[in-house]
């Protein structure tokens, strides 16, 4: 494995770890430059690797994404299912993110307090001139690891109960501009209003920042309670930023889940919406639906629009956008594996949209979609793993997949999110049984 390295381009690498299994390297330089290989413009490529595959030039980057994905459904059997259809990020290659999240711990020797990026060596990277992020974004990740630092807010242990700091997460409005800003601590001292009022009053754009309390172990940023709720606590501001999508203006809270780069939100649910090809009257379930933008979109197509999502609070902004833009949709709070049965009960053969988690659906979910037999499930991922293993489950209980197409979702990194069709004959009868599928 060589970070920076291109298939077929010979080149001096340095070795860096030698395993059983697999070496580990650096790409170092060649005479025999690869077509595709291009200057890499950021100075912490290396030690953050956020961006992997930042020296490839988008055609590059495309041929391994495709090849990924190929990879993917070919080791679960699915051999026959094409990969068709490519789209660019709309905002280009470089500050196309709109949200970062921040890490804060002890620097290697433990003297010093550093803020930046999860580096591949799990240390914390500065990236105060980050490529990819937007310039607010990157205005306001020097404002807050600046105050950070100024304050001597220290990094929160849960494993000693010391410290105050785990991360801090920044998304930015691409409509308006806006900041959200959401620090996660171990507790709340006094200074944390201080971090408050100074990067607000660095940061014009700064609309919001909240507290979120996590002293549990482990590396997750946020920590859900058993209705999966997200604690949170207002510092400064507002609660909620806006995106527009389609002029609907979609409500974003902390914690909230939105696209990364929202400049692909309306290219890919209009093209779902497309391949589901919603008939008048028809009900449109939208599985994992975070603030709801899919389903509000769909409720223009179809007779039922319902939303089903575990986070209470994006539950509830997507009721409010629903109700400020006059739109006649219905949002569910609380897990799709505890919701869908009750679901299935009331609608017959409905169209059903998923975007889950990196993990893929819960097998709870598998079974209860293929009993329920949807006329079409649009399948969004970022994860061709789990994709394709979902997708032989379903191919298995007689299900036909359509083709997968690919949206430049992340450019410059292994992420790629796909898009298929999976259709179900819906002739009267009982479901055929899942069988497992290895992967």
């Amino acid at each position: 494995m060589v970070f920076g390295g291109i298939v077929g381009e010979s080149a001096e690498v340095k070795v860096v770890y030698k395993g059983q299994n697999q070496h580990q390297a650096l790409y170092v330089q060649t005479d025999t430059p690869s077509e595709q290989r291009m200057q890499v413009p950021c100075e912490r490529y290396e030690a953050c690797g956020g961006c992997p595959l930042m020296h490839l030039s988008p055609k590059g980057q495309r041929e391994v994404h495709t090849a990924h994905v190929r990879r993917a459904l070919d080791e679960v059997g699915l051999t026959e299912v094409p990969i068709e259809g490519w789209t660019p990020s709309p905002d280009g290659y470089f500050g196309f993110r709109h949200v970062v999240k921040l890490g804060v711990d002890w620097s290697m020797d433990g003297n010093r307090v550093k803020v930046g990026a999860f580096g591949r060596r799990r240390n914390i990277v500065p990236i105060p001139k980050c490529d990819v992020a937007t310039p607010v974004i990157r205005r306001t990740m020097v404002a807050v690891a600046h105050h950070i630092l100024d304050l001597g807010l220290q990094p929160y242990d849960p494993e000693t109960d010391r410290g105050v700091l785990r991360a801090v997460v920044i998304r930015a409005s691409r409509t308006t501009g806006e900041v959200m800003v959401t620090i996660v601590a171990g507790r709340r001292p006094r200074k944390l209003n201080d971090l408050a009022e100074a990067v607000a009053g660095q940061v014009g754009e700064v609309a919001g920042i909240w507290l979120h309390l996590n002293s549990e172990p482990g590396n997750n940023i946020f920590h859900r309670d058993e209705d999966g709720a997200i604690g949170l606590k207002a510092l400064i501001g507002k609660g909620w930023i806006e995106e527009d999508l389609d002029g609907i203006r979609v409500r974003i809270g902390p914690g909230d889940f939105y696209q990364t780069n929202p400049s692909m939100a309306l290219p890919l649910y209009h093209r779902t919406l497309e391949r589901l090809e919603p008939k008048s009257g028809e009900a449109f379930v939208d599985l994992y639906c975070g603030v709801g933008g899919l389903t509000l979109l769909a409720s223009r197509h179809c007779g039922l629009a319902v939303g089903v999502e575990s986070v209470v609070g994006a539950v509830q902004r997507a009721r409010e956008t629903a109700r400020r833009n006059r739109i006649s949709a219905e949002f569910v709070a609380g897990r799709v594996e505890d919701e869908l049965p009750k679901l299935a009960t009331r609608l017959t053969h409905p169209l059903v949209a998923v975007d889950p988690a990196r993990r893929g659906l819960e097998p709870p979910v598998l079974d209860a979609l293929i009993a329920m037999r949807p006329r079409k499930i649009a399948y969004i991922s970022c994860n061709p793993v789990t994709l394709a293993r979902d997708l032989a489950a379903f191919q298995q209980a007689g299900a036909e997949i359509g083709a997968v197409e690919l949206f430049d979702m992340f450019p410059h990194t292994a992420h790629v999110e796909c898009l298929t069709i999976v259709s179900f004959p819906v002739e009267a009868g009982r479901a055929p049984r899942r069988r497992k599928v290895k992967s």
